[in-house]
């Protein structure tokens, strides 16, 4: 009986090897060979770029003074994917730039007592938004960086830092230069603390 089984499984994986070199193209039998090679395919490639993802791009850097981003990049062109790395880095840098600024203006209009006035409010967002924007344009460098070849494709990963002081001081301009803002009663000495933040990181950095 165990020798007839072994016959049938033989004759079945000969059947299946048959069936694999003699599927004409764009028939049903072709299609799922196909199918069954690109998952393959995907599978193997997929085990290569999170084997290779560099150390520094799944644990970003810790820093008092410094903000840091990974910028992953994906093209059949290495100069495309270098350029689309650095872009994924930058936005995730200005989520990052946008959420510290925010908070220090938060801490600015609690230090000043006037952070439900509606007037204050709306000049506050449009000073945040402006130093934002202008945080994105310079200030990062680009600290390490690694590509890949998987398959037809290239993989850069680019990490980038900014630092925090950078952006802080940016905002204190804006806060100084602001009639609205800058003249609030008990401004200067919510300056005063956030230009004292911004020497100690600079200090740390």
């Amino acid at each position: 009986m165990k020798h007839v089984f072994k016959v049938v499984v033989a004759l079945g994986l000969f059947g299946a090897l048959q069936a694999c070199q003699t599927a004409e193209p764009g028939s049903s039998e072709a299609t799922v060979i196909a199918i069954q090679e690109a998952v393959e395919e995907t599978e193997e490639a997929n085990e290569q770029i999170v084997s290779d993802i560099p150390d520094w791009c799944t644990e970003l850097p810790s820093s008092d003074s410094a903000l840091f981003a990974c910028g992953i990049g994906k093209s059949s062109s290495l100069n495309m994917a270098r350029n689309r790395a650095t872009l994924d880095a930058k936005r995730q840098l200005a989520d990052s730039i946008d959420s510290q600024i925010s908070s220090r203006m938060d801490d600015f209009l609690d230090s000043i007592g006037t952070g439900d006035n509606e007037q204050i409010r709306q000049q506050s967002e449009v000073v945040t938004k402006n130093v934002t924007i202008e945080a994105q344009l310079t200030g990062y460098k680009q600290t390490k960086s690694k590509t890949q070849n998987v398959g037809t494709k290239f993989w850069h990963y680019v990490l980038v830092e900014y630092p925090i002081g950078q952006a802080n001081q940016a905002l204190l301009n804006k806060i100084q230069q602001d009639e609205i803002l800058s003249t609030q009663e008990a401004a200067d000495a919510a300056m005063a603390e956030l230009e004292a933040e911004i020497e100690k990181k600079r200090n740390a950095s």
